[in-house]
């Protein structure tokens, strides 16, 4: 890795692959998002979330798309057609080719087209999901540097257990990047009095 600051590549933009991209980049990290926007979330209407009664997908899509904006998160609209591994892992996508210390397969029900990743896969626990990528339980797959988090990884459709995958995958690499355990703990100061 070079001195400055590692960078991951993070596919997919639904609630795992969107919450792995602000935990990574509140760690500092450098991070590109590759959202084809094609995410389930817009179509749901989310009885899960604590806290929510019924949040629209399309608003927590919006609302993680318009934090990650404001930390200078890159984001890329097109396909992801090819990841090579084997020193820095080369994204290769149709606006280009990034060069990434880590990627973050979040890709949700689909299949993971990836021809030149040899991931361990698995059947798929749940249906209308084509496939699992194979990882332990912090989300590292079977290639050095690659993890993946939500549905593709296993977890149950769910936007907010997905989202705890990618947080879960975003502290692993933030702890393996920082040498030690980093937590991405919540701001005490709201409440707090200001005087």
């Amino acid at each position: 890795m070079s001195s400055e600051s590692p960078t991951v590549a993070v596919i997919g933009g639904g609630a795992a692959g969107l919450t792995a991209a602000l935990f990574l980049a509140r760690a500092g990290l450098a991070v590109h998002v590759y959202d084809q926007d094609r995410s389930i979330l817009k179509r749901a209407r989310l009885c899960n979330l604590p806290g929510h009664d019924e949040l629209e997908g399309r608003e927590l899509l919006e609302q993680l798309r318009g934090e990650l904006e404001a930390r200078s998160v890159t984001r890329h609209e097109g396909k992801v057609d090819d990841v090579v591994a084997g020193g820095p892992l080369l994204v290769k996508a149709a606006d280009g080719e990034l060069a990434a210390d880590y990627v973050v397969l979040a890709t949700g029900q689909g299949t993971v087209k990836l021809p030149s990743l040899p991931l361990e896969t698995a059947a798929p626990r749940q249906p209308f999901v084509k496939v699992n990528v194979v990882t332990d339980k912090w989300g590292a797959t079977s290639v050095p540097n690659v993890y993946a988090c939500g549905v593709v990884a296993g977890w149950p459709s769910q936007a907010v257990v997905c989202a705890g995958s990618g947080a879960n995958v975003a502290i692993e690499i933030a702890s393996k990047v920082k040498g030690e355990f980093w937590v991405d703990h919540d701001d005490t100061r709201l409440g707090a009095d200001p005087e």
